[in-house]
Formats: structure tokens, sequence, C-alpha cells
């Protein structure tokens, strides 16, 4: 399977999956979850995070351990292309170098990825996505006794889906009436620069949208493009098909991380779907919902022991 669509996103450098709340890394009850955690771990201490992306929980962890005057051995792997080069660039140096990141990583193959035993293994936003049976096995080679096993999950009714919900009704809307292949056969040379201006205002005109796209930032955005693409003069408008292919399949690769995070939310709506840990000998002590600055649900944490 591919993962370019994550590894896309990761490369444009944004450091955590919810970039609207969060510009740089995660702040507010996220932080003081990962501080709890940190709280209970020594000096020395081996942690691996998993599904680490752009490295935002790594990142904490060390930013944490050094407050303490700790410090920790921490291995952060992703099954997409991690960019260490923003990360490197974004970060202090006394958190980075704590930190060994492996990239195209998948989490169900972790044991084979390490050397020694871990203390504790974490993750945020990202273990849900992984065949839970095979990962919950995998962890047990992976970690010491009385091991921890802390992580975040999408929580099926946070806000953030249904606004996810609301995207993936546009991106539909979009490829039903048939916008995304007009405009890649311009792109292709399949369709004039007239004939692609003229579809563009009858597909426009024969096809309303869903009202409540209206206000939403993503039907603002391709209004803005659609009108753009209508007046731009033919002659500049041709010579800008490379850009506009980029902008297409910025969209189609936005699009599938969104199916994959409205899968995930399917999953964790279902009663128990961490049952895999259990089944494998880790006992859940603690689980708990996470709500940005006290208001929006975002997750739900869990805190297992093997």
């Amino acid at each position: 399977m591919s993962h370019q669509h994550w590894s896309n996103y990761w490369q444009s450098g944004a450091q955590t999956s919810l970039p609207q709340d969060f510009k740089h890394n995660y702040d507010g009850e996220i932080y003081d979850k990962w501080t709890q955690v940190v709280d209970d771990l020594a000096s020395g201490s081996q942690v691996t995070d998993v599904c680490t992306g752009n490295g935002a929980v790594a990142l904490l962890l060390a930013e944490i351990a050094l407050k303490q005057n700790k410090r920790l051995k921490i291995t952060a792997i992703d099954i997409s292309q991690i960019n260490t080069k923003s990360i490197h660039q974004n970060n202090p140096a006394e958190q980075t170098k704590m930190i060994e990141f492996i990239s195209n990583a998948p989490i169900e193959q972790l044991d084979s990825m390490l050397t020694e035993k871990q203390d504790a293994i974490v993750s945020q936003f990202g273990l849900e996505y992984s065949d839970v049976s095979v990962t919950a096995k995998t962890f047990t080679r992976c970690l010491k006794p009385n091991a921890r096993l802390s992580f975040i999950a999408h929580s099926h009714d946070s806000a953030v889906f249904d606004y996810m919900a609301s995207e993936q009704a546009i991106y539909n809307w979009l490829q039903d009436i048939g916008l995304f292949d007009l405009i890649k056969r311009f792109i292709q040379s399949h369709e004039s620069v007239n004939g692609l201006k003229n579809k563009i205002m009858s597909i426009v005109q024969n096809n309303q949208p869903n009202p409540k796209f209206m206000s939403h930032g993503l039907f603002q955005s391709w209004q803005s493009t659609l009108t753009q693409l209508i007046k731009q003069p033919n002659q500049q408008l041709k010579s800008q098909k490379q850009s506009l292919g980029q902008y297409i399949s910025e969209h189609q690769l936005a699009w599938q991380r969104l199916e994959d995070m409205l899968n995930v939310s399917s999953k964790v709506a279902e009663k128990n779907w961490y049952q895999p840990f259990t089944n494998v000998g880790f006992t859940l002590t603690h689980s708990d919902k996470i709500y940005y600055q006290g208001k929006h649900l975002i997750g739900q944490y869990y805190d297992f022991r093997y």
C-alpha cells in the first residue's frame, strides 16, 4: 500500500496532524498528558514513539525530559518519509539529538528495528491506523516487564471528524460534477483553454452545491480558484499547467488522508477497539477524554502496562 499521501503531508514541514489548532506543536491538555508520562520515566529510559509523523510527540517528550533534568533515549518511527531536515531546522538541537528518526517503518514490524527492549511505547493519532491485532503482538516483543504503553487516539465523536465529513462531501461533489477530470484533461493538453473555461462555467451553472458548503473554507478556496481560471488570460493560463497540476495533486492527496482519518473514526467508534492489547497481556490502567482548551473533544487517552 502506498503512503505517499502522508509522506507528501510531512514533507510540507507540518509538525502536527492538526495544524489548524496547533501551529507548531501540541500544547495545553495534550502537553500536560505527556508531562505525566515523562514524570513516571527514569532518566535513561528507552522510549519509542510510533507513527511519529514529523516527531511531534517525540519532541515534546525530549522537551519535557530536559525540563526535568532527564535524558531519554527516544526512537521515533513512521511508515511515511519523515522530514528530518525540517525537524532539525525548526527545533532546538538539545531536543533533536535525543531522538533517532526512522522513516518508512511499519509499526507492525517494530521489533525488527529495535536492538533493545523499551521502557515505554507512545503514540498520538497514529497507532489506531495500524492493524491493531498485529501491532499488539509486536509490542509484546519490544517492551520490558511492567513497561508502559501510552497513546492518544482519535475520538469518533470529536468535532474534527464533523469538519472532515464536510470536506469529504465537498471533494465527492467536485469529483461527481467532473471538475477534477476536466482540469486534468486541460493539464494533459486534451482540452483547450477556451474549452476549459466554457466547461467550468457550464458545470458551475448546472450543478448547485449543498448550501452547507458555502461557509466552508475548502469550498471557498475552490470557488476562488475556479474564478481565477475563468478570468486569467489564455496565454497565462497555458503557462501555468504545471502549478495547476500540483494544485490538483495536493488536493487529491489531502482527500486520501481525509479518507484514512474518517475510516479510523469508524474503527475507534467500535466498543473496546483496543481489545487486542488486553488479549495479549496488557492491562488498561487509565483512560480519559482529552479536550482542547477545555471545550473541544480531540481525542481519547489510554495507558496500559505490560
